[in-house]
């Protein structure tokens, strides 16, 4: 019997078969870059680790992977999993007292059905054993996953992320703040097969330190994941200075974020990514108005996602919690020193558009 990872994936699986062996190769090749050394096999519908438990932590955060289980390779001679299995549940068996079998046949070509090859070998164990069949709640579940080259024998399902793997869909910048939503933002994307180059606007030393550690966060889901940072705070200031002399100080933050993409365009470009990503969610900031949220993309056309737009606090908190970035997020939560007191809620674009000529003229010159 040998010891393996049995690693399983969903979304792949349903892509035309050109795509689907691309998704499952670029899959291995990143299994491969993460556990270091060790071999690795597409067989089917699996992909085959070959090595014990330890492996689990190298691949648990790897999008692509639905689900995993240590497992142990067998024969699939019916006679020979009958005794393999039953060595592997009397080691199991502690105060147990019922079982289950359950058996999936990927290799269909195998010549007994799935449920004659829980029958049988269910019989065996109980048998052998005493234990009682309960196929709803066992205290001890068995998974028999029979593929081409043999079968592999499970007891433990452990949840991966999903998605599809990294890089599939091209790279996207994503800004990259201190708070709870960018990072979620970030993930979500990242999940769907995007590269991430993080682009946090520094305003304060605290709150940079806080973006790199959620960037080093990042770095257990894709070791390529990039950090960039952009000196932000004398432009704000400069910016408000200019405003107030304007009676338009309520546009902070407008400008402030209207600076954000396009300075994150040029970065994109760059570094050729081929999209944006923000942590807008609708309605939640003064900003996030669905007209400011217009205004501030106004004139802009490289695309620009907002994957929590409609996302509450309530469940964007939730996946940062599942992610490890709330903790981090909350560690210091000091509100923006330079968003006005009344912040505008309906921007108008004329005036937008007119006071960033201005604007951009004073900045030019101060």
């Amino acid at each position: 019997m040998e010891q393996v990872i049995l690693c399983r994936f969903g979304e792949i699986g349903t892509k035309g078969r050109v795509t689907q062996n691309s998704l499952k190769r670029r899959l291995k090749l990143q299994i491969e870059q993460s556990i270091g050394q060790g071999k690795v096999e597409i067989i089917g519908g699996r992909i085959i680790i070959y090595g014990g438990p330890a492996i689990i932590d190298k691949i648990k955060y790897l999008p692509g992977i639905v689900s995993f289980s240590p497992a142990v390779k067998i024969d699939y001679n019916i006679e020979k999993m009958k005794e393999d299995v039953l060595s592997i549940v009397k080691r199991k068996i502690n105060n147990e007292k019922s079982f289950a079998i359950r058996v999936k046949r990927l290799y269909k070509d195998y010549p007994m059905k799935s449920p004659d090859i829980e029958r049988v070998i269910g019989g065996t164990v109980k048998e052998a054993t005493g234990l009682n069949v309960n196929l709803n709640h066992p205290d001890l579940f068995v998974g028999i996953e029979i593929l081409r080259n043999g079968a592999y024998v499970y007891t433990d399902k452990i949840n991966g992320i999903g998605g599809l793997p990294i890089g599939s869909q091209g790279k996207v910048v994503s800004l990259l703040s201190g708070g709870i939503d960018s990072p979620v933002a970030a993930f979500l994307m990242l999940k769907r097969g995007a590269r991430i180059v993080f682009i946090h606007f520094s305003i304060s030393e605290s709150e940079e330190e806080k973006a790199r550690r959620i960037y080093e966060r990042f770095l257990l889901f894709d070791r390529k994941t990039k950090f960039i940072v952009v000196p932000h705070r004398e432009y704000i200031e400069k910016t408000i200075e200019i405003l107030k002399k304007y009676g338009r100080v309520r546009y902070t933050c407008i400008f402030c974020k209207r600076r954000f993409l396009k300075e994150s365009i040029r970065i994109a470009k760059k570094v050729g990514a081929e999209g944006i990503v923000t942590g807008d969610s609708l309605g939640q900031v003064a900003s996030q108005t669905l007209r400011n949220i217009n205004i501030i993309q106004e004139g802009i056309s490289f695309p620009i996602y907002r994957p929590l737009i409609g996302l509450d606090k309530t469940e964007i908190e939730e996946i940062a919690h599942k992610i490890g970035t709330y903790e981090i997020s909350i560690s210091s939560n000091i509100p923006c020193q330079f968003v006005p007191k009344h912040p505008i809620v309906k921007g108008i674009k004329e005036d937008v558009m007119q006071i960033e000529e201005i604007l951009n003229e004073e900045l030019k010159n101060s």
